[in-house]
């Protein structure tokens, strides 16, 4: 197998298992959110999302928006994180415009 076939197929591993462990990590965020475990459910988030996994930059994104024990609500980040996950193909709902004020998402709960 040529060089550069062996290097794109390394890749492609790397890039699966980038993808499996970014899984592992918004499921296990999920469990520890479920038993009130906010920061290190925040924490299993941002390793998901920063490892490109859409689902986890939305709860990222849902979790800016109104803070919890975690972090606080910073709509900014908010925003970066809807828009991440948005361009990864999780469905959005655009930004609400107030005057010169850009707003998160509004979120209607289950």
């Amino acid at each position: 197998m040529p060089v550069w076939q062996t290097a794109h197929a390394q890749d492609s591993a790397r890039a699966l298992m980038s993808h499996e462990a970014a899984v592992q990590s918004h499921v296990h965020g999920l469990a520890l959110e479920h038993r009130g475990d906010q920061k290190g459910a925040f924490v299993a988030f941002l390793d998901a999302a920063e490892n490109g996994y859409p689902p986890a930059q939305r709860k990222l994104g849902e979790i800016y928006d109104s803070g919890n024990s975690a972090v606080e609500r910073n709509y900014q980040q908010s925003i970066r994180w809807y828009e991440k996950a948005r361009d990864g193909g999780e469905d959005i709902p655009p930004p609400v415009s107030h005057g010169n004020m850009l707003m998160a998402p509004v979120r209607i709960a289950p």
